[in-house]
């Protein structure tokens, strides 16, 4: 999903779609999407720079951080962000500075919408997806969802434990 850089008059250019994209992309493993993307985005030249202002909205599939379960997380993203040419960076280093390293960049004449609206869903995607804030999640010695089960470890833990201190007397 290029767009190319010439269609973006002095008004700006407004994309309003849904687009499928590749589920390999998202940063969490065994994720996947459950509708497509729908955006609204509003692309405006700012001197060789380019402004992408915008939202999208999608719903995707993660596993829990806790219990493993899959469950569905509602993507809404607004979205604000200023696109460099690649041209910008010195050629003369081959690696980025740390201010360099914060900015987007598009190449040639093409901006790769696709490239921008997938990393706005990764950036949405939480660190540690859990399903609820009250998950329970595993036993960590039968691997019982305790959200579902409660299981016989920790019983068998406090037995265990009044033995041990029955010993040491």
């Amino acid at each position: 999903m290029f767009i190319d850089i010439d269609r973006i008059g002095s008004r700006g250019l407004e994309l309003n779609d849904r687009v499928a994209l590749d589920e390999d992309l998202l940063i969490e493993e065994e994720s996947y999407f459950l509708d497509e993307i729908t955006y609204r985005v509003q692309l405006t030249r700012e001197g060789s720079k380019v402004r992408a202002r915008g939202n999208l909205r999608t719903l995707v599939s993660l596993p829990c951080a806790g219990c493993l379960e899959p469950y569905d997380l509602k993507i809404d993203s607004r979205f604000d962000i200023i696109l460099f040419p690649v041209e910008l960076v010195e050629m003369t280093n081959a690696s980025l500075s740390s201010d360099e390293m914060e900015y987007i960049f598009f190449e040639g004449d093409r901006i790769d919408l696709a490239k921008i609206l997938m990393e706005q869903v990764n950036l949405f995607i939480p660190y540690k997806p859990v399903c609820s804030p009250e998950c329970k999640g595993l036993c960590p010695t039968c691997g019982a969802n305790l959200n579902y089960e409660s299981c016989q470890c920790e019983t068998s833990t406090k037995e265990m434990s009044f033995l041990f201190n029955k010993i040491k007397r």
